[in-house]
């Protein structure tokens, strides 16, 4: 959470030393007569320019990285290797740690056997259901030429006993011996027989069907059972695998590695231990609640920019996300601010940060040449002289100043770009003091030294 700050310390530190200074040097009336022949106050002098005024808010809050992981091992084991230091920046996926394998490795071995077991028995059977299926369809062919034969033979009985009735009635009628109807008739009864024995023969080689299927059916079911069998063989084995696969840690998330809490080669450690960090710190976001009075001026994309321990500027974020509600305990709207950073941001650092409402063009004063009486504000302003001795005089210019901005007031009214003003001895001039530009001598000095 971030809260704002009301002051800036720089410049409290800034006013009191202004308001420290005597004021003797400004009468309450017009100008003071100088003496003639005042000698002039060499004083540097600096022509206002025009800046970028800007209107910002400070807050403070804590930089969270956009990711971070704690690296602990999945399973127990000894480190056997570290692949990498406290600060090395890793890719996902880089091989950060490996444990020794020796258990692991065990037990890969022996659910490996256990799948071949399993396999060699499944190929044993798939062989017995090949044979079954052979003599199934032997068996089926038997049948097959048994139904045959029978039909054969119940034809050659039809045809026996036509011959017998035939010869009934010639030997009746006196045209055919006894012998002839007396062989018929034993043809007849040999046929039968014959007949008798096919439809034995034919129900055998039903029978011989009938168990070759048993046969076909009992190793498919086996085979089907030996099949989840050899799967469930497979499961333990790729189970015990994963864990042979655990002893290598390598990285979940790109990015910097931390300290490895004393762990070192040859420690044993613990499953979910943590054994060191990632961070990833190449986004980073920091929280900001601000008050409501603000709400008419959030949106996304508003530049927020960190501000340095020296009190510089440091890089520039976004404003990415706002929050619909209002937190009703602290009357805030909570924002999140992206920082891509340069190098400079670590995770969980305390940072001073402004949001920056908006940007305009104007004028900027430096601090130490502003001074105040009575709540007026004031500058020199280099003047023409009014004779021929005297080239500068320094002219009190009273301005209405802002906001603070570094080390500048931001002036709105008074002065204007391109007016000199008196940024050093201040506490030597006073409204019509004359004066000289130490920026132009100090210059000369330099070019006769060359």
């Amino acid at each position: 959470m971030s809260k704002a700050e009301t002051s800036n310390p720089f410049a409290k530190k800034l006013l009191g030393a202004v308001f420290a200074i005597p004021l003797l040097v400004v009468g309450c009336g017009g100008k003071e007569a100088q003496a003639p022949g005042a000698r002039a106050v060499p004083v540097k002098l600096q022509t206002l320019e025009t800046s970028t005024l800007v209107d910002s808010t400070q807050y403070v809050g804590t930089l969270e990285a956009r990711g971070r992981v704690n690296l602990a091992p999945r399973i127990n084991g000894r480190i056997l290797n570290i692949f990498v230091r406290q600060g090395d920046r890793v890719t996902q996926g880089q091989p950060i740690i490996e444990l020794e394998p020796t258990q692991q490795q065990e037990d890969v071995n022996a659910a490996t056997q256990a799948v071949n077991v399993q396999k060699a028995t499944l190929a044993q059977t798939q062989a017995q259901l090949g044979t079954a299926e052979a003599d199934r369809a032997a068996a089926a062919a038997e049948v097959e030429r048994a139904r045959a034969d029978l039909q054969d033979r119940e034809a050659e009985v039809k045809l026996a006993q036509i011959n017998i009735e035939r010869s009934e009635m010639l030997v009746k009628g006196g045209a055919q011996p006894q012998q002839d109807l007396d062989d018929k008739t034993r043809n007849l009864a040999t046929t039968v027989a014959q007949r008798d024995s096919r439809k034995e023969a034919l129900n055998s080689s039903i029978k011989s069907l009938d168990a070759a299927q048993k046969r076909v059916e009992q190793a498919v079911a086996s085979i089907e059972s030996q099949q989840a069998a050899v799967r469930q063989a497979e499961s333990e084995l790729g189970s015990v695998s994963q864990n042979l696969a655990f002893n290598t840690i390598n990285a979940p998330i790109s990015g910097i590695v931390g300290s490895f809490s004393q762990k070192k080669v040859g420690d044993f450690v613990n499953t979910g231990e943590q054994i060191t960090t990632i961070t990833d710190n190449q986004l980073f976001y920091l929280n900001i609640s601000i008050p409501t009075e603000f709400r008419s001026q959030l949106k996304a994309g508003l530049p927020v920019k960190i501000i340095k321990k020296d009190g510089t500027d440091g890089i520039t974020g976004r404003m990415t996300f706002i929050s619909p509600e209002v937190d009703q305990d602290t009357q805030s709207i909570l924002t999140k601010v992206t920082f891509q950073n340069d190098g400079s941001l670590r995770d969980r650092e305390y940072v001073q940060v402004k949001v920056i409402w908006q940007e305009n063009p104007g004028v900027l004063v430096p601090t130490r040449a502003v001074t105040t009486l009575g709540g007026q504000s004031f500058v020199y302003v280099a003047a023409p002289g009014e004779s021929e001795e005297t080239e500068l005089v320094a002219k009190q210019q009273p301005i209405k100043v802002g906001t603070i901005q570094g080390q500048a007031y931001q002036v709105i009214s008074g002065v204007a770009k391109g007016d000199r003003i008196a940024v050093t001895r201040i506490l030597d001039l006073k409204d019509g003091t004359p004066i000289t530009d130490a920026s132009d001598e100090s210059a000369a000095s330099e070019q006769s030294l060359n």
